[in-house]
C-alpha cells in the first residue's frame, strides 16, 4: 500500500516539475490535435490491507491538443468490476476529467528510437459509482447485502509508450499505446488504489501550414490601430557581401492619437511557424529598426525561404494594432575548401512526390522563381559543374524508409530539379543529380523536419 502510494505521489507531483520546464523552453508553434481509444484491465482495489474489489474491465475515450511534446485534454470512461473482493461484489463507474502528459521522444532524449515516445500522463477525474455488496464487517456477517451509488474524487498517474511514426500520413498519424495507470480514489473509509493495464490507440492530426500567403496576412492585421510597418529591401541574404545583409523595418502607427506608444514587439518565424526570433521594448520603435537574421539561438536564417513577421504596438490608452509581413531571404552561396554551395529547402513538391502536383499556385510560382534565380547562379558560375542532392525526412527512423521510399524519392527530385534547370538553358553535362534520402538529416526534432527535405547544390570548377 505505502509503495504504491509513493508511485502515484511520484507520477503526480514530480512529473509536473520536469516536465514544465522542457515545455517553457520550446519556443515554437507545431500543434496537433488527438483523439484516443484505450481498453482497461483493472486489477484489484486495495485499501488498507483489504482487497476491497477484484478484477475488472473498462474502455477509456480522450480527446485533447498537443503543443509540440506536450498533451491536454478532456478523458472519459466506463468500467466494470464482477470479481468479488472482501466487501464489493459488483461495481460500475463512470469517469471524467482532465488529464495532462509530456512525451520523451528523440526530440528530448536523443538516444531514443524514432519509433518510441514514453509518456507519463496525470488525471483529475470525478468517479460516478454505483457498487453491490456489503457497507462494512460486521453487516458482511449477517449477509446483508446493499446497493449503493456516489460520487468521489479520482486521481490518475501512468507512463505509457506510444508506438510513434509507424502508421501516418502528411497529417494524420495512428499511435498504438500501451501502459500503466495508478488509480487513487478518494473514499470516507480511506483512499483507494488500483492498478490498470491499458492498450489502445491515439490518432493524430497536425494541420498543414499555412500556403496562401496573401490570404493568411490579411486575415491576421488587425487592432484599433493603424500598424505599418514595409522592409526597405525585397530579400534578404545575410551573406557578408555588403548587400542586404540586415532587414531594416519602418515602423508607423496612429498611436500619437493614444497618447504614443507604450510598447512594441516583433515576432519572427520561420517556414516551419516556429518562433524564429523576437524582440520587445517600450516607447516609440527606434528609427530604421533593424534585424541580422540570427535566431534566439543564433542559428543564421535559410537559403530562398519566407520567414514571417508580426509587428505589434500597443498605445498607453491601451488601444493595440498588429501587422504581418513576410520577409524573402536570398540564396547564400558558401565556400568550402575550392566548392560553393548552396540550400534550398522551400522548393515544393506534391506529398510523396518528385513532381509539381498538389501544390498551390503560390507555391508554384515561388518554386520558378527559385528556379529562375538557380539558374543566373550557374550561369554565372559557367565554368563549374554542380551536383544536385536530394535529401529528405526519416520520420519512422527505420533504414527500411530510408532504402525503400527515401532513396528513391529524393534521387527523382534531384533529377527533376536538373530538369528545370536544363530547361532554363544549363548544361546537362555539367549537372550530376544525386539522391541521399535521410542519410544526412539536419535535424531529429519536429519543428525541424522542413530542414531536412531539401535540396542542396554543390559546384566544384570543371577538372577540378
Amino acid at each position: 500500500m505505502k509503495q504504491r502510494i509513493i508511485i502515484f505521489i511520484t507520477a503526480f507531483v514530480i512529473l509536473p516539475i520536469f516536465k514544465l520546464p522542457l515545455f517553457s523552453e520550446s519556443s515554437g508553434g507545431g500543434h496537433s490535435f488527438f483523439a484516443g481509444l484505450h481498453g482497461d484491465f483493472t486489477l484489484p482495489g486495495i485499501c488498507g490491507l483489504d482487497k476491497t474489489f477484484g478484477l475488472g474491465w473498462g474502455l477509456d475515450a480522450e480527446a485533447g491538443l498537443y503543443i509540440q511534446n506536450f498533451s491536454l485534454g478532456l478523458t472519459a470512461g466506463r468500467s466494470q468490476v464482477d470479481d468479488e473482493g472482501s466487501l464489493v461484489k459488483t461495481m460500475q463507474e463512470t469517469k471524467f476529467g482532465v488529464e495532462a502528459g509530456y512525451t520523451f521522444d528523440k526530440t528530448v532524449i536523443s538516444f531514443m528510437p524514432y519509433w518510441l515516445g514514453l509518456r507519463p500522463n496525470v488525471s483529475v477525474l470525478l468517479d460516478l459509482y454505483e457498487s453491490e455488496g456489503y457497507r462494512s464487517e460486521s453487516k458482511k456477517l449477517i449477509g446483508l447485502k446493499e446497493t449503493s451509488k456516489g460520487t468521489s474524487i479520482a486521481f490518475e498517474g501512468g507512463l505509457f509508450a506510444d508506438f510513434i511514426n509507424l502508421i501516418h500520413s502528411e497529417t494524420f498519424s495512428l499511435i498504438p499505446v500501451l501502459g500503466y495507470k495508478e488509480t487513487v480514489r478518494l473514499e470516507d473509509d480511506g483512499p483507494v488504489l488500483s492498478g490498470n493495464l491499458s492498450l489502445g490507440f491515439r490518432l493524430t492530426y497536425t494541420p498543414p501550414p499555412p500556403v496562401d500567403y496573401d490570404e493568411w496576412l490579411a486575415g491576421l492585421s488587425g487592432g484599433s490601430l493603424v500598424v505599418k510597418a514595409p522592409t526597405r529591401s525585397k530579400t534578404f541574404s545575410p551573406d557578408g557581401d555588403g548587400v542586404d545583409d540586415i532587414v531594416v523595418f519602418d515602423v508607423s502607427s496612429d498611436a500619437d492619437e493614444h497618447g504614443g506608444v507604450a510598447t512594441w514587439e516583433l515576432r519572427v518565424y520561420d517556414p516551419g511557424n516556429n518562433l524564429f526570433w523576437s524582440q520587445k521594448g517600450k516607447g516609440e520603435v527606434p528609427a530604421g529598426f533593424t534585424w541580422t537574421g540570427e535566431s534566439i539561438k543564433g542559428d543564421p536564417v535559410e537559403s530562398g525561404c519566407l520567414y514571417q513577421y508580426v509587428w505589434y504596438i500597443k498605445a498607453k490608452d491601451n488601444a493595440d494594432g498588429f501587422i504581418p509581413g513576410l520577409i524573402s531571404t536570398g540564396i547564400m552561396i558558401k565556400e568550402n575548401d575550392g566548392i560553393l554551395s548552396f540550400s534550398l529547402s522551400s522548393i515544393q513538391f506534391g506529398p510523396n512526390s518528385a513532381e509539381f502536383d498538389n501544390i498551390s499556385a503560390e507555391q508554384a510560382q515561388r518554386n520558378h522563381e527559385l528556379f529562375d534565380a538557380v539558374a543566373e547562379i550557374l550561369k554565372r558560375y559557367s565554368d563549374y559543374d554542380v551536383t544536385i542532392e536530394g535529401h529528405a525526412n526519416n520520420v519512422s527512423g527505420t533504414e527500411r524508409e530510408h532504402i525503400k521510399e527515401l532513396l528513391p524519392l529524393s534521387q527523382a527530385r534531384a533529377e527533376t530539379v536538373k530538369r528545370e534547370l536544363i530547361a532554363r538553358g544549363i548544361d546537362g553535362e555539367r549537372i550530376t543529380a544525386v539522391g541521399r534520402g535521410s542519410e544526412a538529416m539536419v535535424s531529429t526534432k519536429k519543428e525541424d523536419w522542413w530542414k531536412n527535405r531539401r535540396v542542396e547544390f554543390h559546384m566544384s570548377r570543371k577538372g577540378r
